[in-house]
């Protein structure tokens, strides 16, 4: 057997496997930092220099990880949201009372609608109009990020108010109505849990649920 067939040793399985540690650490960070940067300065101003320098790691370790300042951009923004979703479950300590879920899950449904995640992504997403090649990028992810947003938020309904027959117009509209009161908040902040649609939007999905008047 020549020396390119042995297998590694040990010792280099255990580099390798540092190694590869490191990087997703360093993968992790950079994607951190660029919400963080993106946020802060909006889609034209996430230079991958700010973000290189706010991250403090070399030019050539961020461009090995990600060539294309876009695609960075587009990775950090999905990274964030993913997680996201990930903890957002209804599992135990929720209601029972189906009219109690349907409150609770507002409530935890707005709460979505404050987390830079969202300002990151929003600042993707008008790019994105007169950026086909940044359309291009998110298209897909969104596509499949907003399938998981979808089964999420259906875990935070439960099953049986996810089984009424328009529970999905209802979900589809709360998310639309969401989304774009929140971005009132961009210029006029203020307590979103004092917000006065929470109220409106509790009572509409109740109705419409069969659960209220």
């Amino acid at each position: 057997m020549s020396p390119t067939d042995q297998a590694p040793d040990a010792d280099d399985s255990i580099a390798y496997s540092d190694y590869a540690a490191r990087s997703r650490v360093t993968q992790q960070h950079l994607l951190d930092t660029a919400v963080e940067v993106l946020i802060e300065h909006g889609y034209s101003g996430a230079s991958t220099l700010k973000i290189q320098q706010r991250a403090g790691v070399s030019r050539g370790r961020l461009l090995h990880q990600y060539p294309h300042r876009d695609a960075l951009l587009v990775a950090a923004v999905q990274h964030i949201a993913e997680g996201r979703v990930r903890a957002t479950h209804g599992g135990s300590g929720w209601p029972d009372d189906p009219a109690e879920r349907v409150v609770a899950a507002i409530d935890s449904m707005w709460t979505t609608y404050h987390q830079g995640y969202f300002w990151a992504a929003t600042e993707l997403w008008l790019a994105a109009r007169q950026n086909e090649a940044l359309a291009e990028a998110l298209r897909p992810r969104e596509h499949a990020l907003g399938a998981a947003i979808r089964e999420a938020v259906d875990g935070l309904f439960g099953p049986q108010v996810t089984a009424h027959p328009r529970y999905a117009a209802v979900r589809d509209l709360l998310n639309s109505s969401m989304r774009g009161v929140a971005l009132t908040y961009a210029f006029d902040p203020r307590d979103p849990s004092a917000d006065p649609n929470v109220a409106t939007w509790r009572s509409f999905a109740l109705r419409e649920l069969g659960l209220g008047d």
